[in-house]
């Protein structure tokens, strides 16, 4: 496939695996995705890797010059659900940086311009390509702890200097969308179709960073009476190893899933042990392999999901009140 990647204020290095890889995936042309969008890492990224794309100073040039079958897609969060539309309608699939969107009309116009278009579309969850997802995934298929009934996930970063992209929840949605919505994907694929939801955000103690939020809580209730909670923050101290901290909790009827520091641990009537580690996944590739297949829309509706449920959240927790999902 021929690809392009607009903009690079997200998780573009991630796509870095796919090219070259697997049936020869070529990168082709990179251009910004938002208004005065710095990508100059997107391009320092392809010069360490001896990629030599086309440079387009805004994507709609590049839309109509190029001829491209998938578009990698992370301008300012703000920005995401624009420029999937315009790539879906000129007949590219898309893989996009989450959320899908950041305010609901426009994830619903994209959500109809995904339909209209007969094009693949998928959100950048790479997480689940780990091989500490892959494990849960594996133990859950096999019924190692019976039924799901309760689950707890967190995900905390390092905060570091951020731009003016994270001073305003206008452009990056908030830490519900932006930084819990990895998580959300985890309950969501693990518990079943969400029913209703509540939150709590703060941005106090954010360091001189305008808006930003630094901390946020929220309840899911599933269709089936699954009670999970997820906590996202940005308050990881920065002598820590890693920049993130990413958990999960899940509590079955006949034992629990944990993932903690990359590892995972299965306790059940036997003691609590570490389960083996399967190779970690790319997920850009997998969701390349699945385009004209069944699978292919799985990708979309699990993508379009997770962002709805992430916004449902933020308003519950801005309208101190539970919110129904759909």
């Amino acid at each position: 496939m021929k690809l392009a990647v607009i903009g690079a204020s997200g998780h573009f290095a991630n796509a870095f695996a796919a090219f070259g890889q697997h049936g020869g995936h070529e990168l082709i042309a990179v251009a910004p995705g938002s208004p005065g969008e710095d990508i100059t890492p997107l391009l320092n990224g392809c010069g360490e890797r001896r990629l030599s794309p086309n440079y387009y100073s805004d994507y709609a040039t590049l839309l109509e010059n190029e001829s491209i079958d998938l578009a990698v897609v992370n301008p300012w969060y703000c920005d995401n659900a624009v420029v999937s539309a315009a790539c879906l309608s000129r007949g590219v699939h898309v893989y996009s940086e989450k959320p899908l969107a950041i305010e609901f009309g426009a994830l619903n116009d994209l959500e109809r311009c995904y339909r209209e278009s007969g094009r693949a579309l998928a959100g950048m969850f790479d997480i689940r390509g780990m091989s500490w997802f892959q494990a849960i995934d594996e133990a859950m298929k096999e019924n190692a702890i019976g039924e799901v009934r309760m689950m707890s996930a967190r995900k905390s970063y390092k905060l570091g200097r951020r731009g003016p992209l994270y001073h305003v929840r206008a452009s990056y949605g908030g830490m519900l969308p932006w930084v819990a919505i990895h998580a959300i994907d985890w309950l969501l694929h693990f518990g079943g179709a969400p029913c209703r939801v509540s939150a709590l955000q703060n941005a106090d103690c954010n360091r001189d960073h305008g808006g930003l939020e630094m901390t946020a809580a929220a309840l899911l209730e599933t269709k089936g009476g699954v009670l999970s909670t997820v906590t996202a923050d940005s308050l990881r101290p920065t002598g820590s190893a890693r920049h993130d901290d990413d958990r999960l909790l899940i509590t079955g009827t006949r034992g629990t899933l944990e993932a903690v520091d990359g590892q995972v641990y299965l306790t059940d009537d036997g003691p609590r042990r570490a389960l083996p580690l399967p190779p970690a996944r790319v997920p850009l590739l997998d969701f390349i392999a699945s385009i004209g297949t069944p699978g292919e829309v799985t990708y979309a509706e699990d993508a379009l999901l997770a962002t709805r449920v992430a916004l449902r959240m933020r308003q519950a927790g801005d309208e101190g009140r539970w919110v129904e999902v759909l």
